[in-house]
């Protein structure tokens, strides 16, 4: 049993709020919206900054731990496979117009800029799966109107870009509330369910692509990494060894199962072909022109080039209509990632941000698309498993007491310069076998959705499976399940809409061309929440089913005299 959690803090003091159809509004997200007589464009990306302003020193040697540098290490050994793979998979499917270079490079700047400059530095910024996708259509879209790819690029970059800004300094992040936690389980549950079909499809795929032996072998990297990862990562909830070697263990358990994992591959080397991280040889665009062999220059800009079959303004006028639904995925995936990355029950010190962090994102996907560069967003999971990589535990009592996070802006900066230290000495990366990738990729979506970690969605599916006398006690376990004094039967109820609205997001994966308007699915679980719920449901069983966490984290806080529980 997943051990619970207590948090030793008191209420933090940006939690002022104010009323929604759902819950309360946290000062973080209500920026100038506070009525605090401040300034009303770019308001909240200031209020951001002074509350983040009296931590500077803080922000740097909180971040002198052995702790930063474990979990710098998991969360770059995590990063860095898909980011590579999403890499490859896009020079295959842009013509090689894009690859691993482009991505890495992404990676590596935009996550320092994000690092260094905003007041929440911990979320981790990179390239995901769905800006690959876009990616992937854009180019499609490019030779069907005869436009130029790094012009369209260029483009859709300063529209999505523009509206991002726009979002940040019109306080406009702040309707994200109406994205309840009933949203937040299922956003998360379909993007670490992308990581495990991802990685488990691709090995399938070998089957078909390479002789058996070599498919056999990677599928037994693969199984044997997630194995090995998962068993070292509870070394610390066993009585083995000592306590402070099973936390060293815990703590380093991912880069330590893809290290022997690497040993293992080239132990057999000599009796079967292993395929490995194939990176470019040199560092320069990945675009080559097949007439004459030069390679393009780095920056494009927004002017058409000789092969563009439309002007500028046609141009810009159907960029700006792509960017909308990438716009609207950035809106959601970037701040759920910020959120459930912050949530009050991490244990986080220094407060919450959300405004900076979304302009520095939009300043990114403004400039850099012009110079070939992909768009970037916070991620998930990696934003909330970085925070409790981040965290130390005080394990000798049951429930586990939070004692610190390192909360510092060392530890994303040296996570994103491991990624640049991938394109200045690839040879590194490319030991790491294909099977292995893949393991990664399926490890970081498990360890994201495992019940007990956070997502209340996975804990209530298991309850589908579960007798009623098995349910959690209502005394015992309210804090971390405030619904376990419902009955049964509406407890289910309400998992299987989330099930339903989960099976509509999957839906859009196979809708072909139409997949990319998956966001606004994701949009429309809003009004369904809002206005359809409380109609299925008494407004006491949405107060614990789809509680707000906020408000259950100060409520703990007043009844244990400044200790909360989770």
């Amino acid at each position: 049993e997943e051990p619970k959690i207590v948090i030793h803090c008191t209420a933090p003091k940006n939690m002022a709020r104010k009323k929604t159809p759902t819950g309360n509004i946290p000062e973080a997200l209500l920026g100038s919206g506070n009525n605090n007589g401040g300034c009303q464009i770019g308001g909240g990306i200031v209020a951001d900054y002074k509350r983040r302003n009296p931590y500077f020193l803080s922000d740097f040697t909180d971040g002198l731990s052995w702790k930063t540098l474990s979990a710098s290490i998991f969360m770059f050994c995590a990063v860095v496979t898909s980011t590579v793979a999403l890499g490859d998979l896009a020079y295959r499917e842009t013509d090689k117009k894009v690859g691993i270079t482009e991505y890495l490079l992404l990676q590596s700047i935009a996550g320092l800029i994000h690092a260094s400059f905003s007041a929440c530095p911990l979320p981790i910024l990179r390239p995901t799966g769905p800006i690959t996708a876009f990616m992937i259509d854009l180019n499609r879209l490019a030779l069907w109107i005869g436009a130029g790819y790094f012009t369209l690029l260029s483009w859709v970059g300063f529209w999505v870009g523009s509206f991002t800004i726009c979002v940040a300094f019109f306080d406009w992040s702040k309707y994200i509330v109406l994205c309840t936690r009933f949203l937040h389980d299922i956003y998360a549950v379909f993007v670490c369910t992308i990581y495990i079909s991802d990685g488990i499809l691709e090995v399938a795929q070998r089957f078909q692509e390479v002789p058996w032996i070599e498919a056999f072998f990677a599928s037994y990297l693969f199984m044997f990494c997630i194995f090995l990862a998962t068993a070292l990562y509870y070394v610390d909830r066993s009585t083995i060894l000592k306590q402070s070697w099973r936390q060293i263990i815990s703590d380093y358990a991912l880069p330590i199962s893809v290290v022997i994992c690497i040993f293992i591959s080239y132990s057999v080397k000599d009796n079967v072909n292993i395929a490995r991280i194939e990176m470019p040889p040199k560092f320069e665009p990945s675009d080559i022109d097949i007439n004459n062999g030069n390679v393009r220059s780095w920056y494009q800009g927004l002017t058409p080039g000789e092969d563009s079959q439309i002007g500028m303004a046609a141009i810009a006028s159907i960029s700006f209509v792509a960017a909308i639904p990438i716009v609207a995925l950035f809106y959601i995936d970037h701040l759920f990632s910020c959120i459930l990355g912050q949530k009050p029950e991490l244990g986080l010190k220094k407060g919450e941000y959300y405004h900076s962090s979304m302009l520095i994102m939009g300043i990114c996907n403004l400039i850099f698309p012009s110079f070939g560069l992909p768009f970037v967003t916070a991620s998930l999971p990696h934003s909330p498993q970085f925070t409790k990589a981040l965290t130390i535990y005080n394990k000798s009592k049951t429930p586990w007491e939070v004692v610190k996070v390192h909360e510092s802006r060392i530890a994303p900066t040296l996570v994103y310069a491991l990624c640049l230290c991938g394109l200045v000495f690839p040879s590194v990366l490319e030991m790491c076998p294909g099977g292995v990738v893949n393991g990664v990729l399926t490890f970081v979506g498990i360890a994201g959705i495992l019940p007990g970690t956070g997502n209340q969605l996975m804990d209530r599916v298991l309850l589908l499976f579960t007798a009623p006398s098995g349910f959690p006690s209502a005394t015992a376990n309210s804090a971390v399940a405030p619904y376990s004094e419902l009955p049964w039967y509406r407890i289910h109820l309400y998992t299987i809409i989330q099930l339903a609205c989960l099976a509509g997001c999957w839906g859009m994966r196979f809708a072909g061309p139409y997949s990319l308007a998956f966001p606004l699915v994701v949009v429309s679980f809003i009004p369904l929440r809002l206005w359809i719920l409380p109609k299925l449901f008494s407004q006491n069983e949405l107060s614990v089913l789809d509680a707000d966490e906020r408000h259950q984290h100060l409520q703990q806080v007043n009844n244990n005299n400044g200790k909360s529980v989770v």
